[in-house]
């Protein structure tokens, strides 16, 4: 039995407008595999690989989109695009406009070095079509995590939604904050006076429900005197993010206990070692809008 053939390597580089027609093919060729689940039978059949062609060609010759090709064998395989973001509130100045590779090339390398090439290890975001866990897992494995904004929009003029993926520095402080905003939300921290009191910034103030400013020695005091049997940990969801300055996290989310449903918005000081609470409030949503 004769032993298997090594791969072929595979050579990114910058496009030129002559790979238009490759870039094409590749395009057609790797939404019909990628979009399966998510785009029905007859869009996927009716791509046509030369309607995309003169478009190509005219993006890569632009200049405004950075597009690179992955080659294998002198044949594209893949491709990516990058430019400084094409949303009015992008929130870092690079944008991971697209990136595709032929199923055979899975697993090759190909991707990763198109994104190297299309974005280097700096801040960036993409958008991504939800559930589509294996470019999702191939994002978190690159520093992308979800900062909680989606949107719907036609693709092949077919409904979809789409989340918005991010990296940056301030990532890794977005996963520690949301760790330390559900624990004050557990019943044991909740009770615990010396974890609440590491959680909890000197200066931290809340408003509560009916529009009272608590004190973070009113606050400590009152969680202290919770019954055990109280508070049931409430399910939360729609978490969203924003780097304010190096040192301040916002993050909102939507909060759901048997009783009623609330919506929160929290101010977190992550210039320490770990993150404290600074500014907390809570609204509850009428039932009329609570979806």
């Amino acid at each position: 039995m004769s032993a298997p053939v090594a791969p072929s390597a595979v050579r990114v580089r910058p496009a030129s407008v002559d790979d238009a027609r490759g870039v094409a093919e590749v395009h057609v060729q790797a939404w019909r595999e990628a979009y399966v689940r998510q785009l029905p039978a007859t869009v996927l059949a009716g791509l046509r690989v030369e309607p995309r062609i003169e478009r190509w060609a005219s993006i890569i010759e632009d200049d405004v989109t950075d597009v690179f090709v992955a080659e294998v064998d002198g044949r594209i395989v893949g491709w990516a695009t990058a430019g400084d973001g094409r949303d009015d509130d992008r929130p870092t100045s690079r944008e991971l406009e697209g990136i595709y590779v032929l199923a055979a090339h899975h697993g090759t390398g190909a991707g990763q070095l198109l994104l190297d090439a299309a974005i280097g290890a700096g801040d960036a975001y993409l958008w991504m079509m939800d559930d589509n866990p294996r470019a999702e897992a191939f994002y978190l494995r690159n520093g992308f995590v979800r900062d909680g904004i989606e949107r719907d929009q036609l693709l092949a003029d077919h409904p979809i939604h789409i989340v918005r993926l991010v990296r940056h520095a301030g990532v890794r402080q977005w996963a520690a904050v949301k760790d330390a905003e559900t624990a004050l939300l557990t019943a044991d921290v909740r009770r615990d006076t010396a974890r609440v009191d590491e959680l909890l910034h000197p200066a931290f103030v809340e408003i509560g429900r009916s529009g009272t400013l608590w004190t973070r020695e009113q606050i400590v005091g009152a969680l202290a005197e919770e019954s055990a049997d109280s508070r049931a940990t409430p399910q939360t969801d729609e978490w969203q993010f924003r780097q304010l300055s190096p040192e301040l996290v916002l993050v909102t989310y939507r909060l759901t206990t048997p009783s009623r449903i609330s919506r929160h918005s929290s101010l977190w000081d992550v210039g320490g070692t770990a993150p404290r609470l600074r500014f907390h409030q809570g609204t509850v949503v009428p039932p009329a809008s609570a979806q």
